[in-house]
């Protein structure tokens, strides 16, 4: 039996099957997520084992959740028939984290960006190592590096989560930003098993500091020890000193108030000043030299397209940019080239040589052809 729904949940779904609705049963599962990760914030202290297995589970339900939000029988596993009245009363198996991460590039078409991935993947093998293998650290140092340890991987975490939430999946996390605030904010204070990193520190970020490096507020650790060059109108890499936190950004002049604004990570953002969100497709834009591709286009030369995102899977959000690789403009991936579609002749990223038979991005190929007749 799935408990993501939780006991009370199911001993209520048992008795009332035909009145429960899919928007219920959401509600319960990001409930059960926040919970978990409440509970998983309160733990690091004490009991950092159970606090890495709480971690984990909260970020699956989330994920569950965004499924769950385009249709339930999404988070059934591909082991089981869906059944809503199985779902309802709790005695089914749901999808993975692994699983579910494939549902969500290829039938919700809002996937995770191969960063996230991995660093999903970080905290399941953590938590497998917890209940599986782990013994409790022998003495004081020991104990505190295992929590400095967690505290590094649970806000990196979370970092790439509340991303999400707030922004790639806001649509449907919106009636939760304000427990979703409160959670992140909980969540900085684990920053204090990081302090004796960032005292460490402290000398070395001074003297680049007068080398010319800007230093700005860590989304992850708190500490003012993100490292990044001041330049505009480019994708570049920004990396924190205490917790390592890499990530790519590029800063525009907001074309309705010509207020800084931050991309961090993808394509998604929001004015500060004037409250204008941004999305993928005005980041292509804005990167794209509209002169050199329309004279490209002029000549017959078509590598000034724009591509299809092996990476994120999305969909013509590759651009080429003058004397530079072709850069996704939702997750910011760089590549070298494009190549075309043998079967649909779609511009993507990644290697197209058996696309003839097996497709792309946007096609299966003369595979998927034969096989719907």
């Amino acid at each position: 039996m799935d408990l993501i729904f939780g006991a009370t949940d199911i001993k209520q779904g048992i008795k009332k099957v035909a009145e429960v609705t899919n928007e219920q049963l959401l509600n319960r599962l990001v409930e059960n997520a926040l919970d978990f990760l409440s509970t998983a914030i309160t733990e690091l202290k004490d009991t950092p084992k159970l606090s890495v297995i709480h971690f984990h589970a909260a970020l699956e339900l989330f994920v569950k959740s965004r499924l769950m939000a385009e249709h339930w029988s999404l988070i059934v596993s591909k082991r089981q028939e869906p059944d809503w009245d199985r779902l309802v009363s709790g005695d089914f198996q749901s999808v993975t984290l692994n699983e579910a991460a494939n549902r969500l590039s290829n039938i919700v078409r809002s996937g995770l960006s191969n960063k996230e991935l991995e660093v999903f993947g970080d905290v399941a093998k953590h938590r497998n190592k917890m209940v599986h293998f782990f013994h409790e650290a022998h003495s004081d140092d020991e104990n505190n590096e295992l929590k400095k340890s967690i505290s590094i991987q649970q806000l990196h975490a979370w970092y790439y989560l509340h991303r999400l939430l707030r922004n790639k999946w806001g649509n449907v996390f919106e009636p939760w930003f304000e427990q979703i605030a409160e959670i992140d904010k909980a969540l900085r204070k684990l920053h204090e098993f990081l302090l004796v990193v960032y005292e460490n520190s402290k000398p070395e970020i001074k003297k680049r500091r007068k080398d010319g490096s800007l230093f700005e507020s860590c989304p992850s650790c708190g500490f003012q020890s993100r490292e990044h060059p001041d330049i505009p109108d480019e994708i570049y890499e920004s990396v924190c000193i205490v917790c390592e936190l890499s990530e790519k950004h590029l800063k525009i002049d907001c074309p309705n108030c010509e207020e800084l604004v931050i991309f961090e990570g993808g394509g998604f953002s929001t004015c500060d000043s004037c409250s204008k969100k941004f999305e993928p497709d005005d980041v292509a834009g804005m990167l794209l030299d509209d002169g050199s591709a329309y004279c490209a286009a002029k000549e017959g030369d078509d590598s000034w397209d724009l591509g299809n995102c092996s990476e994120c899977d999305s969909y013509n959000t590759v651009v080429r940019i003058e004397d530079k690789p072709y850069v996704c403009a939702n997750c910011f991936s760089e590549f070298d080239s494009l190549g075309w579609c043998q079967w649909c002749n779609e511009p993507n990223t990644g290697d197209m040589e058996h696309s003839y038979w097996s497709g792309c991005n946007v096609c299966d190929g003369k595979a998927g052809w034969d096989r719907d007749d």
